[in-house]
């Protein structure tokens, strides 16, 4: 009972998240920018908590205050990346020289972790309003909803594929309950949902050949368990089991885009060779 009461409450809240992304696809531009926004801001603070648990004092205004600027700034700009580039780079300067005053004899090491919020999760996230902004409407569209969609789908197939034929562990001393049937599940439901939105980026006047998809779908089923992983070798080393408890059934922010973080990097990559 306790398990169908979890599996029913990770569907709702599922299926509320994914409303969210599409009226954010739908509506565009601000709506995005704003809802991103506090996405950014809610990231960095549960990467801060992760951090606090490992017992590093680091520099976290900087991230915060470019999480909160973002979105404005790109918006006044006329959605220039390259003053959103410029400024994170002085944001990533500010953190340096600040973390130099933080920094104390018995704390010095704790300076090599003050990048770690802009390398992940600024970065990937960035990734992500890029592919919504750079390219064109509806193939960004088609992009945002592939890197984001394929590896949540991609998910599910490895929990069920794990559940009902997992025997052999993938990773054990990352994550015991992975297995490699599990592994091996994700890569066609994630191509399951591209070609999915093959079908349906008709309605948004996405133009994203099938074949491209498919390897959109490919890339995200094997790099999105890379990022799940990570994001798991993050929490191990902190002892916490989720990042927040911020989504019902899932954890937090950060553990439920662990997967489409790193998947918004690879397919904005691939977007940008293939498109121009």
């Amino acid at each position: 009972m306790m398990k169908q009461s979890n599996l029913l409450t990770r569907t709702i809240a599922g299926i509320v998240l994914f409303g969210l992304l599409f009226l954010c696809c739908y509506y565009g531009r601000l709506t995005f920018l704003i809802v991103f926004g506090a996405v950014f801001f809610m990231t960095i603070r549960e990467m801060e908590e992760m951090l606090l648990h490992l017992g590093k004092r680091i520099c976290m205004v900087p991230a915060y205050v470019f999480a909160s600027l973002f979105g404005p700034l790109y918006y006044m700009t006329g959605e220039n990346l390259l003053y959103v580039g410029a400024f994170g780079m002085l944001m990533i300067a500010v953190t340096m020289a600040w973390q130099v005053f933080l920094t104390g004899e018995d704390n010095y090491t704790d300076a090599l972790y003050c990048l770690l919020p802009f390398a992940y999760p600024i970065l990937p996230e960035c990734a992500i309003v890029a592919l919504y902004f750079a390219l064109p409407e509806g193939i960004a569209k088609t992009c945002c909803y592939a890197a984001i969609l394929c590896p949540e789908i991609g998910d599910a197939f490895a929990y069920f594929g794990g559940t009902l034929f997992g025997k052999h562990p993938l990773c054990r001393s990352i994550s015991p309950r992975k297995t490699v049937e599990g592994s091996l599940a994700a890569v066609p439901g994630a191509m399951l949902m591209a070609l999915g939105l093959y079908y349906a980026q008709e309605l948004w006047g996405g133009t994203v050949e099938m074949g491209s998809l498919l390897f959109m779908g490919l890339l995200c089923g094997v790099v999105g368990q890379f990022g799940d992983l990570f994001a798991s070798t993050l929490k191990r080393a902190a002892g916490i089991k989720d990042f927040s408890e911020i989504i019902p059934g899932h954890g937090g922010l950060m553990d439920r885009l662990d997967s489409a973080l790193i998947c918004a990097m690879t397919v904005l990559a691939y977007a940008i060779l293939t498109t121009y």
